[in-house]
């Protein structure tokens, strides 16, 4: 994501968060990287440095098996409410891109995965954000299986999961093309999430169909399952 963002003519400044270095950025006028670990809170001076941009891409977020579950809701909600908020006043217009995952569900059972429980109630709460947020647009989007292959991450899982990922991805094109998500495309597709300006009315004639839901309301909310995702992309 962030390599698209740097190539990418329509996006003049990037800013990142992240705990340590990213040495993906170094060297890029483009890119400033912000040492955070209290993604809580976000006291003023964060923001003035932050003052102009008009989207977020929220990609952070970790496996229900590296954590407790308290510890999983955390990162994957809480964290993500708390950004959503503090950024919704950074412009006028404001794009938070949520990176949810396919089998979230805004309807649990009581079989339902821990994931798909806590990714469904994120996304719930960041639309509800909407109702006294005027500028705040949220996109909720799930990608499926990420496929690397042809664009592989400069940052991600482990050397065994990635060994596993690249032997899986081939035949998953072949026998669940709807359930593969290729990085390259999926990055462009939510940068124009993030850099979005137009109407809620333009939106929606340009993006709706199959695998897109715009949310009601006075503000832009969608939710982009990986069949939307794809369909966009022209895959």
């Amino acid at each position: 994501m962030l390599a698209q963002c740097m190539r990418s003519p329509k996006v003049a400044r990037v800013s990142v968060l992240s705990r340590r270095r990213v040495s993906q950025a170094e060297g890029n006028d483009k890119v400033k990287v912000f040492i955070y670990k209290d993604y809580d809170a976000y006291p003023d001076s964060l923001l003035s440095e932050l003052k102009g941009a008009i989207g977020c891409i929220w990609a952070l977020g970790i496996s229900t098996s590296q954590v407790k579950p308290d510890e999983y809701r955390k990162i994957t909600y809480d964290y993500a409410l708390a950004a959503a908020k503090a950024f919704a006043s950074l412009s006028s217009t404001f794009n938070f891109v949520y990176i949810s995952g396919e089998g979230a569900t805004h309807s649990p059972g009581r079989f339902t995965p821990l994931f798909a429980r806590v990714k469904g109630d994120a996304e719930t709460s960041l639309l509800a954000l909407r109702s006294d947020r005027p500028g705040l647009r949220i996109w909720n989007v799930r990608p499926a299986f990420i496929d690397e292959s042809q664009n592989p991450l400069k940052e991600g899982p482990d050397v065994m999961v990635k060994k596993l990922a690249y032997r899986a991805a081939p035949l998953l094109r072949i026998v669940w093309p709807s359930g593969v998500s290729p990085t390259g495309p999926l990055a462009e597709l939510l940068e124009s999430c993030a850099l979005e300006t137009a109407s809620i009315e333009d939106v929606k004639d340009r993006i709706q169909g199959t695998g897109v839901t715009v949310e009601e309301g006075d503000t832009l909310g969608v939710l982009l399952a990986n069949k939307g995702i794809r369909r966009l992309a022209g895959l």
